[in-house]
């Protein structure tokens, strides 16, 4: 992973606007991650994405997240924090194979996890629909007592199997919070997107950084580039003297 610049970011942003967030955490991933082609990044699996989002993330704001949710039960706003540590899988502890079987009753599958291209083949379908074709866009082959099986035809029981065998075999594809809300102590989980967090943060601060160079530029006379290449400290003690 290489270090992103702050021109970098501002040109990653640029490049973000006006695409699906699926596009937004490719095109980020494909600049930190240069040693990586952009096809093999799209088929990473779901978890080994999200893992080298998460890095990334660390990287680019360090490793305190810091989130709100709304509590269930009594509709209360509450913010939790969580470090990126304790919620990152070790590579590890990640499969590295490309291809896994499962046999359940007299089937055998054999298939590979989720990935992104998977992901914005199915964008737009309902959540039942997304799911049935994600599976089955998985399973490379099928055999039913030694006989090769239409995949359209495998019993729901060996779709649920299948589903559960590829949760834990990429758990990071989920990442689960565990919150308690401190009024009226209900206990339950918020599903954690750090594709959508990550962008909402390159978004607000490509504002500020924006409105940075605008004051300067005003200020000082200095072009985007002379502004953006200038230590964050020292952006920020010029920014404060602007502001005297």
């Amino acid at each position: 992973m290489r270090n992103l610049t702050t021109v970098d970011m501002l040109n990653l942003w640029e490049q973000g606007l006006n695409r699906s967030l699926l596009e937004k955490a490719l095109v980020l991933l494909a600049a930190a991650f240069p040693e990586m082609s952009p096809d093999a990044i799209a088929e990473l699996s779901i978890g080994s994405r999200d893992t080298c989002l998460l890095l990334l993330r660390e990287q680019l704001f360090g490793s305190r997240l810091v989130n709100n949710a709304v509590c269930p039960q009594c509709t209360g706003r509450i913010e939790w924090e969580q470090d990126i540590a304790d919620i990152i899988i070790e590579t590890s502890d990640q499969p590295s194979a490309d291809q896994f079987s499962l046999e359940i009753e007299d089937y055998r599958l054999c298939f590979r996890l989720p990935n992104s291209i998977d992901i914005a083949e199915l964008e737009g379908s309902s959540p039942a629909v997304a799911i049935k074709q994600l599976l089955r866009r998985c399973i490379l082959s099928a055999e039913n007592a030694r006989a090769i099986c239409a995949i359209d035809q495998l019993p729901g029981s060996v779709m649920q199997a299948l589903s559960q065998r590829i949760e834990e075999l990429d758990p990071q594809a989920e990442i689960r919070i565990n919150l308690t809300c401190p009024d009226c102590s209900h206990r339950w989980d918020v599903f954690f997107d750090i594709a959508d967090f990550l962008w909402a943060e390159i978004n607000e601060w490509a504002e500020r950084m924006i409105q940075t160079v605008h004051k300067l530029a005003q200020a000082y006379g200095w072009t985007e580039r002379e502004i953006l290449n200038l230590s964050p400290v020292r952006r920020q003690l010029y920014l404060g003297m602007v502001a005297l």
